[in-house]
């Protein structure tokens, strides 16, 4: 997901973009579409403004729930980040373990022996 990607996703049109950073809507247009002419500087701005990084704005694999997702996490003070990175591995193996198949009535797995 490329700039134009995430500033549709938030709604932008170039001109909200554009007055967010202080710049012509032009700018911005030229930006996006990467013009020869675009500086590094409208980029850092653009990023800022739209928060993510400068790799994101030339991405193309990131859908719009995984940008919130990273945009969020962003956000998130570094001392705690660590537990939301076990909440979503905890949610990921429930998920999992809610996909796999049941085993028969009265039959256990190993894993739900008791030792």
């Amino acid at each position: 997901m490329g700039m134009k990607d995430i500033r549709e996703a938030r709604g932008l049109t170039h001109r909200d973009l554009a007055d967010m950073i202080g710049m012509a809507q032009s700018t911005v247009t030229r930006a996006e579409n990467h013009a020869k002419t675009s500086k590094l500087a409208t980029y850092v701005k653009i990023a800022a403004a739209l928060d993510v990084s400068l790799s994101d704005l030339f991405a193309d694999s990131k859908t719009a729930t995984e940008l919130a997702l990273l945009s969020a996490f962003r956000r998130v003070p570094e001392s705690r980040q660590e537990q939301w990175v076990q909440i979503l591995q905890a949610a990921e193996a429930r998920d999992q373990s809610e996909s796999a198949p049941s085993t028969a009535a009265g039959v256990r797995s190993n894993a739900e022996v008791p030792h």
